[in-house]
């Protein structure tokens, strides 16, 4: 804003210098145009009409004049003055040229999304400016939905504004009141109000203060009333680039990766290092007036009323290929996140805890980890400490042979929950695996890549327990023996081969369907793998062990990462990719594609597990991954997996997304498993639809029904109201857990043109679940 007025004021000094056309002024041209242009007692005036232009700034005004002894520039008269897509209307302006000090009287003004006005805006300190009875909104209607009112408002340009005696309109109602108001020009700053109502907290109404602590620092301030648990309060605090989001320090494992183990993480590229670091601190506590609230199926132990979660997740760079990552996260209990922050329960119900520093290289990665249980009521694999290194996949010596490895060493401890009754084991494990890969094409078009790989692992300790399944409970037990060291050695092997075949279908012309001309892409696929050990996983300790899972495990290393679940296999995975592509704004978009495979088990692993596993017999499920997106306003994914003969389950994962017209959005997904030996049988199927009644009504609709148990799990109603520049919304949820109600009412409003825009005020059904 500063240079806006700035410019404006060199606008007008030129008035002095000529009648039309005044030369320059700092080496940019300015004009000055009016019916009338005269000097009256050294003042010069011009007169009717008068238009000033410098630069890209443009202004009108009826009156203006310049007094070269006071430097002051004096305009009048509808003033407008236009630059960077900015207006400004006033009925007077004085700037001084040399004392840099600016008043404007009546002025209103526009830079997108903002609309502003205000009784006076003058000058008050250096770079401070001072509008008396402001007036802001995003609503572009001549009568606003909202609007935030203030008696004074102080401008630090760049840096912060401060709201005086403030007021929230809703139309021409008031309805919320403030004495003050700070809003950070550089932090998100603002007061949130979210009032609503649950099962799980009764009616309540979660406050909030965001504040900046310092220029790089913003803080939260919390105080939550819930008219059935009590009163909670927290603080938060986050720095640097940190962007809130399920697990910004460690990557998930996948269904298949190991227990508790780390995952590689992506380091920044070098063009995105530097000011690089960031993170998060947060720390919320309750005097829970009603811990026994159950609004499930599950049964819980009694629960102390002093309830807390602390947590601090951060990265920072040490050097600029060194850095440190943090994710730690204290509980009170393990339901805590399931009653008062369920998106992260949701996300991650065990969350970890632990240090790690990194050194990376564009040829390795180099890891020192800490993992400790300071939830002692989740199953946890400590790490005290463990050093990794991985090195990338490279050729040697500029040869056609690449070669990968994977080395750890550490102290492990396999922590459970203080109340399941198993025995805690422990064990110092070094493990080192190296591998060899030569690419090959041959006859131009047949891809061939054989790898051969080596491992070692050694255990101090191998004395697993003796572990017997209860057929009927489903629950293992365990008891310990000592069989002292163990070296375990394996082999592996791989041939992986492809090749493609496609044609173009350049005729194939459909405007309905999105096609300008269309492509096929066939590859079909093999990848044969065979590993060797010399111990079973049943005679190692588990640490980082194979967690079952429905879809089909990796057979390719380092991709297989279930150090200790390693196991005798003889596979040969074989499949076929088909893509349909098109042209769409000169770039090729995949139209449709199918990913067609199975795996021959000619030698299948258990992997240690005692649990039964999903896939049974020599053919596993023959499984097929769709993707359809035809059109912008069309999507479709289908996963499925049928069996082949008589062993195997039946499973289906869909989504369909599409607007049959534009007076409706559906939505249908569907999770089916059927035969399953590990997970229950499951027909959900999951609709929403919205529906646009007319230009100001819709309604929105989603239900979850499994079919297999004849149950409606969950399903909401909401019926939204368009007011121009925003959206309200009003509706309820209920979620049948386990054949217990759980009734949710929500408000919200939501800012339709500019959801990046922070208001003072802020209504959502998701607060709760945002934390």
């Amino acid at each position: 804003m500063k240079r806006l007025l700035l410019s404006f004021a060199l606008i007008l000094a030129g008035a002095i210098c000529a009648r039309a056309q005044f030369g320059s002024f700092n080496d940019v041209p300015i004009e000055i145009t009016s019916e009338s242009t005269h000097m009256d007692n050294g003042v010069a005036i011009a007169e009717n009409d008068v238009y000033i232009r410098y630069g890209d700034t443009a202004i009108y005004c009826d009156y203006a004049q310049y007094n070269p002894e006071t430097r002051d520039v004096f305009l009048s008269g509808n003033v407008r003055i236009y630059r960077d897509n900015k207006l400004f209307n006033s009925n007077r302006a004085l700037y001084n040229l040399e004392t840099k000090v600016l008043s404007m009287a009546d002025f209103t003004g526009e830079t997108l999304p903002f609309r502003f006005e205000g009784s006076s805006l003058s000058t008050i300190g250096p770079n401070v400016y001072l509008v008396k009875d402001g007036i802001f909104t995003t609503s572009d209607s001549s009568h606003p939905d909202y609007s935030i009112r203030a008696k004074t408002v102080r401008i630090y340009p760049k840096d912060h504004i401060v709201f005086s005696n403030v007021q929230l309109y809703v139309g021409e109602v008031p309805v919320f009141w403030y004495p003050y108001l700070y809003q950070s020009l550089n932090q998100d700053t603002s007061f949130s109000y979210t009032p609503g109502y649950s099962a799980v907290l009764g009616a309540y109404l979660l406050n909030q203060y965001t504040f900046p602590l310092g220029s790089q620092i913003a803080a939260r301030a919390r105080i939550d009333l819930y008219s059935t648990r009590g009163v909670g309060i927290g603080v938060d605090a986050t720095w640097g680039r940190y962007k809130r989001q399920a697990s910004p320090i460690v990557n998930s494992a996948n269904g298949f990766a190991a227990q508790g183990q780390q995952q590689p993480q992506q380091p920044a590229t070098p063009e995105s290092r530097g000011d690089q670091n960031f993170g998060r601190f947060g720390a919320y506590f309750i005097n829970d007036l009603a811990p026994e609230t159950n609004t499930t199926a599950l049964g819980r132990d009694t629960i102390n009323p002093t309830r807390y979660r602390v947590t601090l997740q951060d990265r920072t760079y040490l050097a600029e290929d060194i850095y440190s990552s943090i994710d730690i996260n204290k509980l009170s209990d393990r339901f805590f996140l399931q009653d008062f922050a369920p998106a992260s329960f949701s996300r991650n119900p065990n969350p970890d805890n632990m240090i790690d520093i990194t050194k990376w290289d564009e040829d390795f990665t180099l890891n020192l980890l800490v993992r400790r249980q300071l939830n002692t009521l989740f199953d946890t694999t400590e790490r005290s400490p463990e050093l990794a290194l991985d090195i990338k996949r490279q050729p040697i010596f500029h040869s056609n042979i690449f070669y990968d490895s994977e080395t750890s060493v550490g102290q492990y401890e396999r922590a459970f929950a203080t109340d399941s009754g198993v025995a805690d084991y422990h064990s110092f494990r070094a493990d080192t695996y190296h591998q060899l890969s030569l690419p090959e094409t041959f006859f131009g078009w047949l891809s061939i890549i054989p790898h051969v790989g080596v491992r070692g692992t050694y255990y101090n300790d191998s004395s697993p327990e003796d572990q017997v399944l209860n057929q009927a409970t489903g629950v293992v037990t365990s008891t310990p023996r000592d069989d002292g060291p163990l070296f375990r050695g394996a082999v592996t092997a791989n041939l992986e081969g492809s090749f493609k075949i496609s044609k173009a279908y350049e005729d194939v012309q459909s405007r309905a369907w999105g096609l300008d001309g269309l492509r096929h892409v066939f590859q079909p696929y093999f990848d044969a793998s065979f590993v060797r050990v010399t111990s079973k996983p049943e005679n190692i300790l588990q640490f980082d062990q194979y967690n079952p899972s429905t879809q089909a495990p990796p057979i390719d290393f380092p991709q297989f990462n279930t150090i200790d679940s390693l196991d005798n296999w003889s596979i040969v995975r074989l499949g076929f990719r088909n893509r349909l592509q098109t042209k769409r704004d000169d770039q090729t978009i995949n139209w449709l594609e199918l990913n067609t495979f199975l795996d021959i088990n000619i030698d299948r692993p258990t992997y240690g597990s005692l649990l039964p596993l999903s896939t049974t017999g020599t053919l596993s499920n023959l499984y097929n991954d769709m993707i359809f997106a035809p059109l912008p306003w069309a999507y479709l994914r289908l996963d499925t997996q049928t069996p082949i003969g008589n062993s195997g389950f039946t499973q289906i994962q869909s989504n369909l997304n599409f607007m049959p017209y534009r007076e409706m959005t559906l939505s249908v997904g569907q999770d089916y498993i059927w035969g399953d030996k590990q997970f229950a049988n499951s027909n959900l199927w999951n609709v929403s639809a919205y529906f646009r009644l007319n230009d100001h009504w819709g309604f929105s609709i989603s239900e979850s029904y499994d079919f297999a148990i004849s149950t409606l799990e969950s399903q909401t109603y909401q019926i939204h109201r368009d007011l121009s520049s925003w959206v309200a919304s009003l509706g309820f949820n209920i979620l049948n857990n386990g054949g217990i109600n759980q009734v949710t009412v929500m408000l919200t409003f939501t800012v339709k043109d500019s959801p990046s825009i922070r208001t003072p005020f802020s209504y959502t059904d998701n607060a709760i679940t945002s934390q």
